[in-house]
């Protein structure tokens, strides 16, 4: 693995915790230092931190608070 992609990952713990969690894809950094792109994807599919996971999460607890208002009423 190249120099650059270890600081990238030292970094960026949430990654560094990903990749930790599935060895899988060292195999893929080893092979090619730009797949860490790739998988910062991945993580983010995977822990559901991408842009539409966190608007439906909003979404998600305005209709609890919504409920709450309601039963409150």
């Amino acid at each position: 693995m190249s120099i650059e992609t270890q600081f990238y990952l030292n970094n960026n713990l949430l990654l560094k915790r990903f990749l930790h969690e599935n060895p899988m894809y060292y195999k893929y950094l080893n092979r090619d230092p730009r797949f860490v792109i790739e998988l910062s994807k991945i993580m983010k599919e995977k822990y559901k931190i991408t842009l539409p996971d966190k608007i439906d999460r909003f979404k998600d607890k305005l209709d609890m608070l919504n409920t709450f208002i309601d039963i409150f009423n």
